[in-house]
């Protein structure tokens, strides 16, 4: 693999307060490679938020001091310079009055004059991106849309698998034959490896490849699997995490998607009805992904999911060589590459009628390409 060694090497040794982000709802693998790179940064004494738009999996086997946030908030400092080499300030005091902030300035003598006054938007709280899983600066939801500026401004480094990435980071890290983002983050942060980044890398690659059953594994990621273990990645705590600690309640809800499912063509789909929502499991979206994988001639499950009476939600998913939103474009939902979602005003009967009707023609168009 390919990397722009120098450019990383500068662009990291410049930089000081760096956020970690990526796609909203991010998975495991986005998860655990963005622990490890977190550990990487601590040890290198920057300063580092992680900061996701969406549900965030709590994973035992990640760093427990690791604070997984969801919203971008205080970036940056507005100022207003106030000139004080003619006469010094006497009083200062403010009011909010009609959703606006009223400063005043009593002079010690003499006065003040707008020109003694300027503004200044000030630094920005960080001073480094670091995007991964995400094939768009849109994919990061709220956390992008919501601070457009500040994306367009600070530098970014953009690692990521999907064939669809937009490249929008000022070092771009995209490999698309990796088998997961922990494949390509090993690749970058090997020389630096501990226990606890072995064990976020080794994890982020189990759930990224099934266990390693994907036909995406090749003999180099078997072998880069060895090293992290040899590294000390603690397996059994990873397995026990990912398939071991579902509650019953989870369990159940999930086994009514399962009793429920139904296959058409290559497309797997189930329902859920208004008030089966409350336990599902965390990691739902993994789950999927392995069911997917594990059913012959699978390649989108979708979920229905009864909002009311005439008003159904539809979460689709989707394995790595088909696009989700590319899937979904005509009916309009929102989400990125591997999961999207849409709602409908339509009872469950004839949302399901709608999904299978256009997802599964669109399916049989890619397959016959």
């Amino acid at each position: 693999m390919e990397l722009p060694n120098k450019q990383l090497s500068k662009i990291l040794d410049s930089s000081n307060r760096i956020l970690l982000t990526g796609t909203q709802n991010p998975n495991v693998d986005v998860l655990s490679s963005t622990a490890a790179w977190w550990v990487f940064l601590e040890m290198q004494s920057k300063q580092v938020d992680v900061i996701f738009d969406g549900q965030i999996n709590k994973l035992k086997f990640l760093p427990s001091k690791i604070d997984f946030k969801n919203d971008l908030n205080n970036l940056n400092k507005f100022k207003i310079v106030l000139d004080t080499s003619k006469t010094s300030v006497k009083q200062l005091s403010y009011d909010v009055k009609d959703d606006k902030l009223e400063i005043n300035i009593i002079p010690e003598d003499g006065i003040f004059e707008d020109k003694d006054v300027k503004t200044d938007r000030g630094e920005y709280k960080y001073d480094l991106v670091i995007s991964l899983g995400s094939p768009s600066l849109e994919s990061l939801g709220r956390v992008f849309s919501e601070h457009r500026h500040f994306f367009h401004k600070v530098p970014i480094i953009n690692v990521d698998r999907s064939v669809v990435n937009e490249n929008f980071g000022e070092i771009n890290i995209i490999e698309t034959s990796a088998t997961s983002l922990a494949e390509i983050s090993y690749h970058v942060l090997h020389k630096y490896l501990d226990k606890e980044m072995a064990t976020c890398l080794l994890a982020g690659m189990i759930s990224a490849t099934n266990s390693f059953q994907s036909p995406q594994v090749t003999p180099d990621a078997l072998s880069l699997a060895s090293q992290l273990i040899i590294k000390g990645a603690d397996r059994a705590k990873i397995i026990e995490t990912l398939y071991r600690t579902k509650d019953i309640d989870t369990l159940k809800n999930w086994g009514k998607v399962l009793s429920r499912l139904q296959k058409s063509g290559n497309l797997l789909i189930s329902h859920l009805k208004h008030d089966e929502t409350d336990n599902l499991p965390q990691d739902l979206q993994e789950m999927v992904k392995d069911l997917i994988l594990a059913t012959p001639g699978g390649q989108v499950a979708v979920i229905l999911y009864q909002l009311e009476l005439n008003q159904t939600e539809i979460w689709f998913y989707s394995i790595n060589n088909i696009n989700c939103l590319e899937l979904t474009n005509e009916l309009g939902a929102k989400g990125d590459r591997q999961f999207c979602k849409l709602v409908v005003d339509k009872d469950i009967e004839r949302a399901r009628e709608l999904i299978i009707r256009k997802i599964q023609d669109k399916l049989n168009i890619i397959n016959s390409a």
